[in-house]
């Protein structure tokens, strides 16, 4: 009769079941890339819900409005899909990244949201100067919460993709130490 085992004590199989430095560093970083690429299919979503309210409002209820910021709304989509797609592929192609790997994820993730930054700025200009036109009211809404939004978002990733540098850094710093 088999012997019942006890969560959380070691499997004795002969076989030693510690994680090196670097393995465990490998799991954190498919968390990190599992976490992005949620995040980042959320966002995608919100994206798609700015980009259709754009026209909506652009085509049904506003159209004396001569106003480009679904042209914005398309940019941000367009950034969107971009990151999802990169975050998939690379949870696909590789699910647990190396440090090298995953460097590359981190580079990738800080140009992408300072370009979401930028086009959250440019939605929120956009919309205040909409907002001061007489038949564009609804349309500058529109762009100021969708800039705020996108903002919002670009600040948040901004902090999460620096503290997942630091630790990088920090996995750097352990590994030629333990060495």
């Amino acid at each position: 009769m088999a012997q019942p085992v006890v969560v959380g004590a070691p499997l004795d199989h002969g076989v030693n079941e510690d994680l090196t430095r670097e393995e465990r560093w490998n799991i954190i970083w498919a968390a990190v890339n599992a976490y992005y690429t949620l995040d980042a299919g959320i966002a995608l979503f919100i994206a798609t819900g700015a980009f259709i309210a754009s026209l909506v409002v652009r085509h049904l209820v506003d159209s004396t409005c001569e106003s480009s910021a679904w042209v914005v709304s398309l940019v941000v989509l367009i950034l969107r899909l971009l990151d999802f797609s990169c975050g998939c592929i690379s949870m696909l192609r590789n699910p647990v990244p190396s440090r090298a790997g995953f460097l590359c994820d981190i580079l990738k993730n800080m140009v992408i949201t300072c370009f979401q930054g930028m086009c959250a700025l440019v939605q929120l200009i956009l919309g205040f100067v909409l907002i001061g036109q007489e038949d564009c009211l609804l349309n500058g809404i529109i762009a100021l919460v969708s800039g705020f939004v996108l903002g919002v978002q670009a600040i948040e990733e901004t902090f999460v993709w620096m503290t997942v540098w630091f630790l990088w850094c920090i996995a750097g710093k352990d590994r030629q130490v333990g060495a």
